[in-house]
C-alpha cells in the first residue's frame, strides 16, 4: 500500500470509535491467539520472561487488543478534547502534583516504556498546561505528515528521529521549560546503554536509549519514568519519582547509565503487574547473564 493510501485508510479509522471496532478486533485477536503468528509469540514469550507465567490464550487476546487500541485510540484523541482525555486518564493526585512541580521547577524528562497509550499520555500532559516535545520515526511521505500532523494538534512539537540535531534540539528545548517525552525501553539504535532486567527468570541483560538520562543531565532537567495502562475504558498514568545519579562524581556517561538502570528497574517493576499492555512484540531480552 502506497504512504498516501496508508494515510487515507488511517484517516477512516480515526473516525470509527474503538467501541465499534473492539468486537471486530476481538475476532482477530481470538483468532490470533489459537495460532499465534510470530511477533504474537514474541511477546508471550517476553511476557512469560517478565511474570515467570506462560501467558494464557485470554491474556494473548488482551495484549493484542491492548496493542490495537492504542493505535485506534491515537489517531482519534486530538479530536476528543482536553476534557474527554482528563475524564479518561487517571492518576494518583499526590504523582500529578509532584509532576506538574517538578516540571514547573526544573523542567521535566519523561520517560516512558511501550505500554498502554505514550500519546494519550501526551495528550494528558499538553491538557494539564504542559508543553510537550518528543521525537517521532521518519516514515516516507505523507504518513509522517499525517502523525506529525496528529501530534501537533494535541500540541506537541515534534521532531524527526532522522536529524542528527534531535537531541540538542531537546535539550533546548528542555531548558527553556518544555517538558520532553521519551519513549525508552526498547533501543532501536543498538548503540544503547547497557542494563540487567529483573525478571522472574533471573537478571536478564538488555539495552536501552541513552536519551532520556542525556537530554536530563545536559539541560538540568529531573528525569521520571512513567508508565501507562489500561483500566477498562480508562487508563492510568503511574509516575516514579526523580531519578538522579546515585554518584554525582562519576563521569557523564557512568551517570547516565546509572540513571538508565534506575529507569529500568521501575519499567520492570510496572509492567510486571501488567504485561498485558507492554507493546512488546518483538525479541527484547538477551540472555541470563550468568550464561553469558
Amino acid at each position: 500500500m502506497a504512504p498516501s493510501d496508508r494515510s487515507a485508510a488511517l484517516a477512516v479509522v480515526a473516525r470509527v470509535p474503538w467501541s465499534c471496532w473492539r468486537p471486530l478486533v476481538w475476532l482477530v485477536a481470538a483468532g490470533a491467539s489459537l495460532r499465534p503468528p510470530r511477533r504474537v509469540r514474541d511477546w508471550q514469550v517476553n511476557a512469560a520472561t517478565l511474570t515467570g507465567s506462560t501467558p494464557s490464550r485470554r491474556d494473548t487476546v488482551r495484549a493484542i487488543m491492548s496493542w490495537a487500541r492504542n493505535w485506534i485510540e491515537t489517531l482519534q484523541v486530538p479530536r476528543w478534547g482536553a476534557a474527554r482525555v482528563n475524564r479518561t486518564v487517571l492518576i494518583d493526585p499526590a504523582q500529578e502534583r509532584r509532576l506538574l512541580a517538578t516540571a514547573a521547577e526544573s523542567g521535566a524528562v519523561i520517560a516512558l516504556p511501550h505500554s498502554g497509550s505514550w500519546d494519550m499520555a501526551g495528550a494528558w500532559a499538553c491538557a494539564n498546561g504542559l508543553a510537550v516535545s518528543s521525537v517521532a520515526e521518519q516514515l516516507v511521505g505523507e504518513e509522517y505528515r499525517f502523525f506529525l500532523d496528529l501530534r501537533e494538534a494535541l500540541g506537541m512539537r515534534i521532531h524527526s528521529h532522522a536529524d542528527p540535531r534531535a537531541i540538542a534540539k531537546l535539550i533546548h528545548d528542555a531548558r527553556q521549560g518544555r517538558t520532553v517525552c521519551l519513549l525508552a525501553d526498547r533501543d532501536f539504535s543498538r548503540h544503547g546503554l547497557p542494563v540487567t532486567w529483573s525478571t522472574a527468570r533471573g537478571p536478564l541483560p538488555a539495552t536501552m536509549p541513552p536519551g532520556p538520562a542525556e537530554v536530563a543531565l545536559r539541560s538540568g532537567a529531573a528525569l521520571l519514568g512513567v508508565v501507562s495502562t489500561y483500566e477498562g475504558r480508562r487508563m492510568r498514568l503511574r509516575i516514579g519519582e526523580p531519578i538522579t545519579p546515585r554518584n554525582p562524581d562519576a563521569d557523564r556517561r557512568e551517570q547516565a547509565a546509572d540513571m538508565t538502570q534506575q529507569l529500568c528497574d521501575f519499567f520492570a517493576a510496572q509492567l510486571r503487574e501488567r504485561p498485558v499492555d507492554w507493546h512488546m512484540f518483538r525479541p527484547f531480552f538477551g540472555r541470563p547473564e550468568s550464561a553469558s
